[in-house]
């Protein structure tokens, strides 16, 4: 099997550049656009990553808005990097693939900038641009202070301190190891919680809470390099399903040192921290949930003693989402809950009705009344004026897209006004303390892509330069709905089709839970229109369990999110042929990554009438071998659900295995570990059924840009090679 896997590659390397050659260099035409970016408070001055067209270094750029000119802040060092494996195992878990300046934050007063490169850190100072290194190395997740005095962060799995004006540094704990660490993320917050912080600051400055994570009964793992034979294997310590997750513990401590505080919560009964929030002027806040996700907790703190009061209590039958922002890449929302002005309530979302809303709390965190509408499903928070008692929000009206609304908080009978109107997806960041203006980074229905500082009125002000390169043409797609339940679907022609052609079908898919693949938004189609350029027509599905449709349509695949979700997809392309005489039916080939890469393997497997060829790459095999967090969060314990476990587990199926199928697998992946390949190859080895197996260097991602390429040829042309007449 190696020697077809090298062939594949090799073949495929020896023929004039392709179409996902620079889609590869550029990363889908998004190196070069502005990101992670920020407006001062004041409104004056936008602060925002870049890099070149075909670099993956990030460098800090400010653009005067009064001025109308951009300047460079902090370029990177054109050093190659050297992370720690915490912090490169942190860009793992928050899908940092980029380089150079990563990270910054700004002081509240807008006078100082932290910039991280890698483990160096540097200030710089607005408006001169003097750049001061900071002493030391090593550091990890660090957080400026909010005014602009003192940095925090992690270095040897201890928290420290430097104060800037004198370069004092101080470890405000000690005892960290790699098994017990403090100010780090433990892996389901990181992974599966979307939270990367580990230290937060209080308000005035004065003190910091820190997780301390014991993960010294956490199951070891150990990932060696096959290239390197000579290394010794990294040690990981993976909350594999049904076994132990990290202890937690939440500490209090003076930015000046001493006696840690813990806060007191049942951290047996609610050992996931979600979020932690300690908002200007109002409570600190926790969100904590059980181990079955069943139950969540929005807890308030009193940080002198760290007792708790429970402010309220979200629960669900199945399981409860966090936030309604799954699979839309937003950046600049609001993490809730969001308090208002002098502890007066709090703005919460829930989904108690089956469509998430946004709700007013009173500050006991009883409800007042929900502020959006059940018929405009909303997903963020975006900026809360005070002064006008408004609130701006991202909504997605017709699941397809992300618009921008503003409404009043006070009366539930309001009626939303747009913010924007252009069909797409918009991702806003508000400046903080005048809420006069906000950047859109917006990726359009038309195929778009920039980022504009827009007044509160509507009126753009600016447009952020972009250096990307131009694509030679924006995907061809056709959005519509299929089937009983009108799926959202997206069929892809090639550039150019012969007229009456049948051409073969591939199904694009992800199909499981949190992503939600079709979305008003050409440009994220680059990959599936170079693949059907191939002369193909790709097919894209939402069905049962992906978000953005209610509580019901999610939760239907509770214990089993596979049956349903792979009926819904043979349903819906075949559908989507009735309409399209074009689709040959007869040659369809299915293809995914990660999830999608365990939906592939299982409809190869299962459905040989519908699906003649596939391609999965990096897939979960065994659901026993993933993270708890998620695993468990729709299948339950293994120990208590083995049918669940037994319904979705590939090897289950894969005797009856009687389609080709190229399984691609990175050997070093510490997210969809290479046992899961492993042992689906031996399975499939047993019952003697053949396989193709493509072997890659590195992890879950694909950073590099030649292997990204050869992977994406080799998968096209393994599915010319089966779906050929």
């Amino acid at each position: 099997m190696r020697h077809i896997a090298l062939f594949l590659l090799i073949a495929s390397s020896a023929h004039a550049e392709s179409c996902f050659q620079p889609l590869a260099a550029t990363r889908n035409y998004t190196l070069g656009q502005p990101r992670h970016v920020l407006p001062t408070p004041d409104g004056k001055t936008i602060l925002f990553l870049r890099s070149a067209a075909r670099d993956t270094k990030l460098g800090l750029f400010a653009y005067d808005l009064a001025a109308a000119t951009e300047r460079p802040l902090a370029q990177p060092s054109a050093a190659p990097e050297h992370l720690s494996v915490e912090e490169k195992a942190l860009r793992e878990r928050t899908r940092m693939t980029l380089t150079g300046i990563t990270d910054y934050a700004l002081s509240e007063d807008d006078s100082r900038i932290l910039v991280a490169q890698a483990d160096h850190l540097a200030l710089i100072s607005l408006p001169s641009g003097k750049t001061t290194p900071i002493p030391g190395i090593g550091w990890i997740n660090p957080r400026l202070s909010p005014d602009g005095q003192a940095i925090a962060g992690v270095r040897d799995n201890d928290v420290h301190v430097t104060e800037l004006a004198n370069g004092h540094d101080q470890a405000l704990t000690s005892g960290g190891t790699d098994i017990i660490t403090h100010g780090l993320p433990d892996f389901a917050a990181a992974e599966e919680f979307d939270r990367a912080e580990g230290l937060w600051w209080s308000p005035d400055s004065s003190y910091l809470v820190y997780e301390q994570a014991d993960s010294s009964g956490v199951e070891r793992h150990f990932i060696a390099d096959p290239e390197h034979p000579s290394i010794q294997p990294t040690e990981f310590r993976y909350p594999r399903a049904g076994t132990a997750n990290a202890k937690l513990r939440l500490g209090r401590i003076a930015r000046t040192g001493g006696k840690t505080t813990w806060i007191d919560w049942d951290n047996t009964a609610y050992h996931y921290v979600a979020r932690v929030l300690w908002q200007k002027g109002s409570h600190l806040s926790l969100v904590v949930l059980n181990r079955a996700q069943t139950s969540e907790l929005l807890l308030s703190v009193d940080p002198q003693t760290g007792r708790t009061t429970r402010l309220l209590q979200d629960m669900d039958s199945a399981w409860l989402n966090l936030d309604a922002s799954h699979g839309l890449g937003l950046t600049g929302a609001k993490p809730l809950p969001y308090w208002l002005p002098g502890n007066a309530g709090f703005l919460w979302a829930a989904e108690r009705t089956g469509v998430w809303q946004l709700e007013l709390h009173r500050p006991d965190g009883t409800l007042d009344h929900a502020v959006t509408s059940a018929s405009l499903p909303f997903v963020a928070v975006n900026d809360m004026n005070p002064t006008a008692g408004t609130v701006t929000f991202t909504a997605n009206p017709d699941r397809l897209g992300a618009n921008i609304f503003r409404q009043s908080i006070t009366s539930n009978t309001a009626k939303p006004e747009p913010l924007d109107h252009q069909p797409g997806l918009h991702d806003i960041t508000f400046n903080d303390s005048q809420h006069n203006l906000f950047v859109d980074r917006i990726s359009g229905a038309d195929g778009t892509a920039r980022a504009d500082v827009v007044g509160i009125g509507g009126k753009v002000l600016a447009t952020l330069r972009s250096v990307a390169e131009q694509p030679p043409a924006i995907p061809k797609v056709q959005f519509t709905a299929v089937g009983e339940h009108r799926m959202d679907a997206v069929l892809i022609h090639p550039t150019d089709t012969p007229a009456g052609a049948k051409l073969p079908v591939i199904l694009s898919v992800y199909g499981g839970p949190t992503v939600k693949v079709v979305l008003r938004s050409p440009r994220d189609y680059f990959e599936d229109q170079c693949m059907a350029d191939q002369g193909f027509i790709v097919a894209s599905i939402d069905g049962h369990g992906t978000p953005g449709r209610g509580r019901d349509w999610e939760r239907a695949t509770k214990s089993d999110f596979i049956d349903l979700p792979l009926q819904d997809q043979i349903t819906g392309l075949q559908a989507l042929a009735k309409s399209n005489p074009d689709m040959d039916m007869s040659r369809t080939g299915i293809t995914g990554w990660s999830f999608g890469g365990y939906f592939t393997a299982m409809a190869t497997i299962r459905r040989p009438d519908i699906f003649k060829a596939g391609v999965a790459g990096a897939p979960v095999v065994d659901f026993a071998d993933y993270d708890t967090a998620y695993t468990e969060r729709y299948l339950g314990l293994p120990q208590a659900s083995p049918d669940a476990y037994r319904v979705t587990n590939v090897l289950t199926y894969a005797k009856g295995l009687s389609r080709p199928l190229l399984i691609m697998h990175g050997l070093t992946d510490d997210n969809v570990y290479f046992q899961n390949s492993v042992k689906l190859t031996q399975a499939l080895i047993a019952a003697g059924r053949p396989y193709s197996l493509l072997l890659l260097p590195g992890t879950h991602q694909l950073p590099d840009p030649v292997l990204r390429a050869r992977v994406d040829e080799a998968r096209a042309q393994f599915l010319k090679d089966h779906l050929a007449k």
